[in-house]
């Protein structure tokens, strides 16, 4: 996906992720340690596909870099990219829509290797 593209091709990365564990796991996250593995499977989306900076209605989406997401970490459930240093956090988070397919189909295999 190219900067620029249009926004209705990006999914807002926590609903990405509890998109991507229903699908691949047939159920809803459960609700214990919800934001824990949402947040794990935040950095599997942002492996796949890349992930995108929404700063303001009228900007396009910006990519972030691999160095950023390297150098932060997830809070609440893949909602917010934060960092240790000064920088602030980015708090709108989206991925590519086929990134979502990309994820269940990785899960779902791990799963059938695991059998």
């Amino acid at each position: 996906m190219a900067v620029g593209d249009s926004k209705l091709d990006l999914v807002p990365l926590a609903l990405a992720a509890r998109m991507v564990f229903q699908r691949a796991y047939g159920i809803s996250p459960p609700a214990l340690h919800l934001a824990d593995r949402l947040n794990g499977l935040a950095y599997s989306l942002a492996g796949l596909g890349g992930l995108y900076a929404i700063e303001g209605r009228k900007s396009a989406p910006r990519r972030l870099s691999r160095d950023e997401v390297a150098c932060g970490y997830f809070r609440g459930g893949g909602k917010e990219l934060h960092f240790l240093d000064e920088r602030a956090p980015i708090l709108h988070i989206a991925v590519a829509r086929q990134s979502i397919e990309s994820a269940v189909n990785a899960l779902r295999r791990s799963q059938a290797a695991l059998r």
